[in-house]
Order: C-alpha cells, then structure tokens, then sequence
C-alpha cells in the first residue's frame, strides 16, 4: 500500500481523473509517466489510485451512467486541504466563489465540497478523516 499522510490545510494534495474511458488513460498515464496503478482499497467503487514513488497522489474514475443524462468531458481536478470543510465552504460564498456541491461525507476519507472560484475555475476542498 502506497504512503500517505493528511497534508497540511491549505495544500494542493490529491488530484483527480474523471474520464470517459478509464482503461485508455490509466494505459496512457502510466505508460507516459511510469505511474503505478491500483484500485483503492478505501471505496468500493472504481477508483484507480496513482502511486507515484510509493506514495498515493491522486486518483481516476469513470464517467458512467451515474453522473446523468449530460455528464461532463473527461477532467482533471484538484484537491485542497482544509480543517473544516463546511466553513471553508461558506468562506468561499461569503469571497464570490460557488459551491457546484455543498461538503459531503465521503465514507473512509473525509468531508469533501466541490467548488468554483469568482473567475470559474473549478477545485475541491477536503477535510480528511482523521485516522
């Protein structure tokens, strides 16, 4: 299992990977960069962790029938660390950022909201479970 510590707030510290066709980038990712591949051992749901130097950096997932009848084109996101998810939440609102979803449990990792900044560039925000 790859290394990982929760990061300091304010920290850049996952990133993700939704994609059309995970098959193709999880090929294309490691062959270009070298990066090892595994499915997570935190969800049940496919989720391919990147572990790049024994370390988990981010991760992939399949755009699927379950994001809706309109899902979006294949995106990378990245992940900022907070101590409070729902007050970081309202601190984004209350600087003219919106929440395209408000903070949700995601069960063995933490607390996390999806967000836009005034500009509409898109990130997240994640409180980590403690261990």
């Amino acid at each position: 299992m790859a290394d990982f510590s929760i990061p300091k707030p304010g920290t850049i510290c996952w990133r993700e990977l939704a994609t059309r066709d995970l098959e193709k980038a999880k090929n294309f990712y490691s062959e270009m960069f070298g990066w090892h591949l595994e499915q997570s051992k935190v969800t049940p749901m496919q989720y391919a962790e990147i572990h790049i130097a024994g370390r988990a950096s981010g991760g992939m997932m399949p755009i699927d029938e379950k994001w809706g009848d309109n899902p979006p084109p294949s995106h990378w996101t990245a992940y900022i660390a907070v101590e409070d998810a729902d007050q970081t939440a309202a601190n984004i609102k209350a600087n003219g950022g919106t929440m395209r979803q408000e903070p949700f449990d995601a069960p063995g990792v933490g607390r996390i909201g999806l967000c836009t900044d005034p500009n509409g560039a898109n990130f997240a925000i994640i409180q980590f479970a403690q261990p």
